[in-house]
């Protein structure tokens, strides 16, 4: 197994791990609310009991009390026979039950009612819309004890049970909702960072891969040349010695820019760029990126067209870096485009500035990729590393430069027809 294999099971090992302990922690957090939640019912019931039979106590003893007789002797000779409500008298019942469940701090909103469950007949209480629920509340009283004509009963109904035992929960179910949400979010925020962090590794390593294959080819060729001037025939012949020097001088300085393109990205990122901004005309930079190109392009019978219909081609930029700019996307276009490349570069004005477009018959960008394109060492997969040459540097630098002059790029790219790259530069690119 390879060392990348093995660090992908370790990966995946972690986030399956990580996760059943998240789904471990949440299932577990879920069954303790759950059974606080019984808990919390049970204790609310039983209060309500507690109350409601210290109110039927309360009633027996106000009946009892002597002065509580003589007044039901009172009542009972002026009519046959006495009610329930004369024995419970409403608004005692009333205000003992305000109390008693106050108490116990279940006093929230409310229904109850005196009723005979022989015939289901309502006598008195705050009872309204709810006759069917405090028939079938759970809380029910019998009242024998106080009034014995017929089977009487107090019953409480609370419609806002479930939310009351919430309300009464809410610091630790809001506590439990907290963590289950902060757990939650620290397992993808983690999970990211080792992706995020993997992807970033392999870049490095496609990087330093590419680095690696492109410094050798200029070092080999340089002392391939050294080794043909040293040898002994080739001391009178002088048009060879040229030869070989000048081959010596092309390779290195091709590996001096690629030095000098990394060191440029190291700058750009520590903020340490310094830009020169003067007067530009941006007509003469894509011209002379374009004579710079001469040999390459003919030798790649490379057809470019130039639409160059600014009216007003001169901006306050960085003249190297804007040139880098220009150099990179018409090489990106040479390099990725097929046997017979087509390019038109245009350029037009606008109210604060210009637009210059580089346009390309090549590969095109997948939409997966598009997102990505203009990031730090990312290269489009091709299957080979070495296909295409660079560093995945070239365009992270070309947007992070348009940017620090105010302006902005934009890709349109279609798979197997080809790209469009749009770049607006501000007519003042030193000022905000």
């Amino acid at each position: 197994m390879t060392p990348n294999n093995m660090k992908k099971r370790a990966i995946a090992f972690i986030a399956v791990v990580t996760f059943l302990s998240l789904v471990g922690i949440i299932f577990t957090q879920l069954y303790w609310v759950e059974k606080s939640l019984t808990l919390k019912e049970e204790q609310f019931d039983n209060s309500v009991r507690i109350a409601a039979k210290s109110v039927l106590n309360q009633l027996l003893s106000i009946k009892n009390d002597s002065s509580f007789q003589k007044r039901l002797y009172e009542i009972s000779c002026r009519k046959p026979r006495l009610d329930v409500s004369d024995v419970v008298v409403p608004a005692t019942l009333d205000s003992l039950l305000k109390i008693e469940l106050g108490f116990l701090y279940v006093d929230d909103r409310y229904y109850y009612a005196i009723y005979n469950k022989n015939n289901d007949k309502f006598s008195f209480g705050q009872y309204k819309g709810k006759e069917m629920k405090l028939l079938s509340s759970p809380f029910q009283f019998s009242i024998s004890s106080i009034y014995k004509p017929g089977k009487y009963f107090l019953s409480i109904y609370y419609p806002a049970k479930t939310s009351i035992m919430l309300r009464q929960m809410e610091i630790w179910l809001i506590l439990s909702i907290f963590f289950i949400i902060f757990f939650i979010i620290s397992f993808s925020y983690v999970i990211y960072i080792i992706l995020r962090q993997k992807k970033v590794s392999q870049m490095k390593t496609d990087f330093i891969n590419n680095l690696t294959h492109e410094f050798k080819t200029p070092i080999a060729t340089s002392s391939l040349a050294a080794e043909m001037l040293l040898r002994p025939e080739m001391i009178n012949n002088k048009s060879r010695i040229e030869k070989y020097a000048k081959v010596i001088l092309d390779e290195n300085l091709r590996l001096q820019n690629q030095v000098e393109q990394v060191l440029q990205i190291a700058t750009l990122e520590e903020g340490k760029q310094r830009y020169k901004f003067k007067n530009t005309n941006i007509h003469q930079l894509i011209n002379a990126v374009l004579e710079s190109f001469e040999l390459r392009i003919k030798e790649n019978n490379i057809k470019i067209n130039t639409e160059l219909n600014a009216q007003q081609s001169d901006i306050i930029v960085d003249k190297m870096h804007v040139m880098n700019i220009f150099y990179n996307l018409l090489d990106n276009a040479i390099k990725y485009a097929p046997e017979n490349p087509e390019i038109i570069i245009k350029t037009w004005n606008v109210k604060n500035g210009i637009h210059i477009s580089f346009s390309d018959n090549g590969i095109g960008i997948s939409p997966e990729h598009q997102k990505n394109i203009f990031k730090s060492l990312f290269r489009v997969p091709t299957g080979n590393i070495h296909e295409v040459r660079g560093f995945g540097l070239g365009l992270y630098y070309v947007k992070t430069v348009v940017e620090q002059h105010h302006g902005n790029i934009e890709l349109e790219s279609e798979l197997g027809k080809g790209s469009i790259f749009d770049v607006f530069l501000p007519f003042k690119g030193n000022e905000v």
